[in-house]
């Protein structure tokens, strides 16, 4: 593992012709057996900016950074003691408590300084037809009878 803090490269530099036959036999390529929408080389290559792949990958960078220096630094106790408690953190989010947006695990990823675009628009908006804590709550400990 290195510590490298930014992301590396992560584009298209050049595109593999791996489905063209051979350059003399032009072939239509047949969509419905491929199962892809029929797209021209340039768009592989050009679709993206080089800079949208590394911002792509920015937040599993420093979360690899972050665990690489606790392991350094603690032992390997300790990266695999915080990916158990964001696991379990996340494994159970109620629906009452904010549904997808899980204030226990923004503290323990160290992310609740900061507001995004998925903390303002939740989707969330009709908040009466929201089963209550309790209900909820027997549902998923199948305590329902």
């Amino acid at each position: 593992m290195s510590l490298r803090f930014i992301p590396g490269p992560g584009y298209a530099t050049k595109v593999q012709g791996a489905d063209i036959p051979a350059p003399s036999a032009k072939v239509v390529r047949d969509t419905l057996r491929s199962g892809a929408p029929p797209s021209s080389l340039s768009t592989a290559l050009n679709s993206r900016h080089p800079l949208e792949a590394r911002l792509k990958n920015w937040d599993a960078t420093q979360h690899a950074l972050k665990m690489e220096g606790l392991k350094r630094l603690y032992g390997m106790a300790e990266p695999i003691k915080r990916e158990m408690e964001v696991k379990m953190c996340a494994d159970y989010v109620p629906a009452q408590l904010g549904g997808p947006s899980n204030l226990h695990k923004d503290i323990l990823e160290g992310k609740d300084t900061t507001i995004e675009w998925e903390d303002v628009f939740k989707g969330t908006d009709n908040v009466y037809e929201l089963p209550d804590f309790h209900s909820e709550l027997e549902t998923r400990c199948r305590m329902k009878w």
